[in-house]
């Protein structure tokens, strides 16, 4: 069999990457799957720079990949370099930057690779930065703040009924152990309170009478729509539990398509997962889009896989 061409980056635990990894195994193409966070603990990289680029090979175990025949990547959700080989403390830390940099230097400067999506395109997909370009695109966005001074805090949320959603991942490791943050309205005790210094508050008005929920996942220009609904009463329609929610195919306005499509391109993704919302009145507005989000529990679910797949392989193969 030919040397993997592709190069499949998560962690060891990814049901969405499995289903990919399962597609291109069906097809006969050739691909090595490793946790590029996980370098240097159990992970090996050996690169040589030359006039005629990098050569060298990224390993795990008995999955390697030659750098210089390496055409594509799937970005999905790889370890985040701990270092745990390295005694904790700030040698620990040194480590773990310094691994950081030789990697993902080193896997940027390869020339003539398409990545689904680029780790770089990923970090500059800010929400801030979302609701800016989805403006820009004519899609609807709920008026936000995003601030600590208390005053200013609590005059948004008396303007009109406010809900907290966070700026990065909701899920974190706390005092309590995993948690997650789900969107949360803002009760009346909390509007405006001095803790609203501690950090970047990311507050919007509520979308009220909302009727439908969206999930699209972008693949290039393809767009796979679905609508969720729930059986239990919710804020955050993740908070339901999947059990509750079902999803069915669904489609939404041209020219929303049109601005989920120009915000997708614009931020340079091959691959990304909106949420919107349509209200009582028929107005959908865009509240996110994610660059590397979850998409196997749509009724899509195996359309996208080989969409993402077909984009791997064209790369791979040309």
């Amino acid at each position: 069999m030919p040397d993997p061409r592709i190069l499949i980056a998560t962690g060891s635990f990814d049901a969405t990457a499995d289903f990919v990894v399962e597609e291109l195994n069906r097809r006969g193409i050739p691909l090595a799957r490793i946790d590029t966070g996980a370098f240097p603990d159990s992970v090996d990289l050996s690169a040589t720079f030359g006039q005629d680029g990098w050569r060298g090979r990224l390993s795990e175990g008995a999955r390697t990949v030659r750098l210089e025949d390496l055409r594509a990547v799937l970005w999905r959700r790889p370890s985040n370099f701990p270092a745990d080989s390295v005694e904790a403390g700030p040698s620990r830390e040194f480590a773990s930057r310094e691994a950081r940099s030789g990697m993902m230097g080193v896997l940027y400067s390869l020339p003539d690779v398409a990545w689904v999506n680029h780790p770089l395109a990923i970090m500059a997909c800010t929400k801030p930065a979302q609701l800016a370009a989805f403006a820009t695109a004519g899609l609807l966005v709920p008026a936000t703040w995003i601030g600590n001074v208390p005053q200013d805090h609590g005059s948004f949320c008396v303007e009109e009924s406010a809900v907290s959603k966070t700026l990065g991942p909701i899920a974190y490791d706390g005092p309590e152990g995993y948690q997650v943050l789900y969107v949360s309205r803002i009760p009346p005790e909390h509007q405006g309170h001095p803790r609203a210094r501690a950090t970047a508050n990311f507050l919007q008005h509520e979308i009220r009478d909302k009727v439908v929920e969206y999930r699209v996942a972008v693949v290039a220009d393809r767009l796979f729509i679905s609508e969720a609904h729930s059986s239990v009463p919710y804020l955050d329609i993740r908070a339901a539990g999947r059990d509750a929610v079902t999803y069915t195919p669904a489609t939404l306005p041209e020219a929303v398509q049109t601005g989920i499509r120009t915000v997708t391109r614009g931020f340079g993704l091959v691959f990304a997962a909106w949420d919107l919302v349509q209200d009582v009145a028929g107005r959908v507005w865009a509240l996110e889009m994610n660059p590397n989000g979850q998409w196997a529990f749509t009724p899509d679910r195996d359309d996208i896989c080989r969409a993402i797949a077909d984009c791997l392989e064209e790369a791979a193969t040309t």
